[in-house]
């Protein structure tokens, strides 16, 4: 009984910390993917990082589903309850949906903003504008705006598809990988057989559609309740995640020494994904950076990860023209301020946000009270 009160409530700092490394990795592939001083080491860690980026994307659908299904599995213990169809999906779906979509809209008003002073900004029409605002899954459209906005149609996809799952799979966590694994593996093939049709092979491949994620997401439900059982990961999991990892490796490189053309998300995220999420929890458990201060720069860019991906690229569009080619600079020297510019002016960016949004929260939480 007192495994069951320790577990039912416990945090997992390092699930924060875990998102604070993948959105600081993708922040880094979208700075060297649009500096425009295009010299050897920007193009080789925009080459690098762009495979690192991927990365850092799968672990946020891994961990999507880990923190559902782990805290699904806490509320039944808590209440007594099982099996988990004793869910109130509908509300369950309704929270989340109210969580994302304020954000979301700020987002959009923040950008358009920067862009009214800045840009000039491209919306070819106003259904396209509806789209956005909807949070249709359509890739050309979101990038008229603000290409992070793709990330919102994936996640706002999984809340919709998790209730459908658990239905499906009855609830047991052995079939809801199975589905995973197979839900990618058909939209990899898909992607094979669209391989020559440049739109529908992209849009199935990565942006903007659920399939590309569906492994990462099913993995991420599995493994939240395993973890919430043994509170950590079993030898098992390591072993199979290793081979996976092993085979996808030798995979990788005889691709790289034949000089055969590839792109990750083809199939190397379901192979090196799950070694990726297990060893750098590993490596977080090991470090315990809790101990070392408990709010961590990890923890805080993890806590605010889904902020940061909604808002960080159209500054970067914006600032890093100058940055990258006014400044009198030799170009290391240049590139160097840069990150550094870059670092600061993201940082109070993203800050003015999060205050900007607690506002907006406590103001629409006041308009029922005074409607009534």
């Amino acid at each position: 009984m007192s495994s069951k009160k320790t577990t039912s409530k416990k945090h997992l700092p390092w699930i924060d910390q875990l998102k604070g490394l993948a959105i600081l990795g993708i922040i880094s592939f979208h700075f060297f993917q649009n500096y425009p001083d295009r010299i050897e080491l920007v193009q080789n860690l925009y080459r690098n990082g762009a495979r690192w980026g991927y990365a850092a994307v799968d672990i946020f659908l891994v961990i999507a589903g880990f923190n559902t299904s782990y805290s699904l599995a806490s509320r039944m213990q808590s209440r007594q309850l099982s099996p988990l169809v004793q869910v109130d999906w509908k509300s369950w779906l309704l929270k989340r949906l109210s969580r994302l979509y304020p954000t979301y809209w700020l987002a959009i008003g923040v950008t358009l903003l920067l862009y009214y002073l800045f840009r000039e900004i491209e919306i070819k029409s106003f259904q396209d504008f509806i789209g956005i605002v909807i949070g249709l899954p359509s890739y050309e459209r979101f990038k008229t705006i603000n290409p992070g906005f793709w990330f919102f149609s994936v996640i706002l996809q999984a809340y919709l598809v998790i209730p459908l799952i658990f239905s499906f799979c009855q609830s047991k966590p052995q079939l809801i990988l199975i589905l995973g694994i197979l839900g990618g593996l058909i939209t990899k093939i898909a992607c094979l057989l669209f391989y020559r049709d440049f739109d529908v092979f992209w849009f199935l491949l990565q942006n903007n559609f659920l399939g590309s994620y569906f492994f990462q997401l099913g993995l991420g439900l599995y493994w939240g309740f395993i973890y919430f059982e043994q509170q950590k990961f079993r030898k098992i999991d390591l072993a199979i995640s290793s081979l996976s990892f092993i085979l996808g490796a030798f995979l990788y490189f005889y691709l790289i020494v034949k000089d055969i053309d590839f792109a990750y998300k083809i199939g190397f995220d379901m192979a090196f994904t799950p070694l990726f999420f297990i060893g750098i929890h590993w490596l977080f458990k090991r470090i315990n950076l809790e101990k070392i201060s408990p709010r961590d720069i990890f923890s805080r860019m993890g806590f605010y990860s889904y902020q940061i991906y909604l808002i960080h690229q159209p500054l970067l569009f914006l600032i890093l023209p100058y940055l990258g080619r006014e400044m009198s600079l030799a170009p290391y020297p240049r590139l160097l301020v840069s990150i550094l510019a870059t670092t600061v002016l993201l940082t109070l960016y993203v800050l003015a946000f999060i205050q900007l949004e607690i506002l907006v929260k406590k103001l629409t939480q006041k308009i029922p009270k005074h409607s009534v």
